[in-house]
Order: structure tokens, then sequence, then C-alpha cells
């Protein structure tokens, strides 16, 4: 869990707090996120289609044509910029932005991270879901997860997404200050109990 003691005081101006959404792929980031962001009155920004939007290139091109590294440094500047942009801000993070330790103090220090949790079979299931209905679309949106597969979506299997949990898992702890479980739930519910968790963490500021 983060350092309480390091979080900004909610009290001295709610209007420019941040919210940060963490997690693993497919645990509800941007779905949840943007319906607390309207319930909030809150900007959202989607990390990943703000990089895609920025590169003019899709992720999985960023990594083939630029290297990992390229994009985690996309990802800490995008990042960066937000902690310090004026107004109140629900942030969904990519899967890989906690593991970075500066990411990690850059949300601890400006905003109330949120982790949503679902299950590795969970996980899998939304995932496959996912790239089937891109693939009938012949979408080619920043869902896509270089991490989690060898040339595409359909290769991500339930031992990758195990194995890539279990080497994150740590990073999320440290980031945390507020779990939400959302197995079997639907954004809607998801984004209330965000809004609940932020309000509840103001009054308590």
């Amino acid at each position: 869990m983060s350092d309480p003691e390091t979080r900004p005081d909610l009290s001295d101006d709610i209007s420019q707090y941040k919210v940060y959404l963490i997690g693993f792929s497919a645990t509800g980031k941007s779905h949840s996120g943007r319906l607390a962001a309207q319930e909030l009155g809150a900007m959202f920004i989607d990390m990943d289609r703000l990089i895609v939007k920025r590169a003019g290139k899709q992720i999985s091109e960023i990594f083939e044509n630029d290297g990992e590294e390229a994009f985690r440094r996309m990802e800490r500047e995008v990042l960066e910029e937000q902690a310090e942009a004026s107004g109140q801000r629900v942030v969904s993070t990519g899967g890989g932005v906690p593991v970075d330790a500066r990411n990690r103090e850059v949300m601890t220090r400006s905003g109330l991270t949120i982790r949503l949790v679902a299950s590795p079979e969970t996980i899998h299931t939304r995932i496959t879901r996912s790239a089937s209905r891109r693939a009938q679309r012949a979408s080619r949106g920043p869902a896509a997860r270089p991490m989690l597969t060898g040339s595409g979506d359909d290769d991500t299997t339930i031992d990758r997404v195990r194995e890539l949990l279990a080497e994150r898992e740590g990073a999320y702890r440290a980031a945390t200050d507020v779990a939400i479980d959302t197995e079997g739930r639907e954004p809607p519910d998801v984004a209330a109990e965000i809004v609940a968790r932020v309000l509840e963490s103001q009054s308590e500021d």
C-alpha cells in the first residue's frame, strides 16, 4: 500500500485532485473510470489512447518499431503531465504503469490510486471476448496488449495472464491506496464504488 502520509490533503482543493486507476488489462479501468469521472464532474483520461493519438500509431507498433523502453518513457511523460495538469481528473493507466517506481511516486504525491482487481480467469475471458469483437470490426485500436501476446491478442493464454499478474503483484500492492474487486460486477456498479471511495477519502482527510 502507498504511504498515506505522502498523499495530498483532499480537503485542500478537491477540484485539483487526481484519481489514478491501476490494475491489469481488462479489469474495467477505462469503462468504469469514464463513468466515475462523469459522476465526479472530472475529466477522464485514458493513457493508452492518449499515447496512441500522440504517437500516431498503435501501441503494438510502438513496441515493434521503437521498443518497450520508448513506450514506457511515453507513459511516464503522460502520467507526469496529468499529475501536474489543472483540474480534477480520473486517469486510466496502462497495466504496466505501477511497475516503475517513478510512476508510483508521481501517483502517490498527486492523488488517490485505486486498483481494480479481477481473477486471471475473468481477465482472460474478457481479453478473449474483446479480441473477438475487434476482429469482427477489423479494428486495431489501442486495446492491443503487446506484453500479453505473441502476434496478437488471440495468442493470449491464461498462463501468460497469471505470469504477468504474479510479476506485477508487488508493484500493484505498493501503489494501491484502495482496491476494488470487479469480479462479476458491471461497470456502473464499479464506477459507483470508485466515486464512493474518492468521497470517503476526501472526508477522512
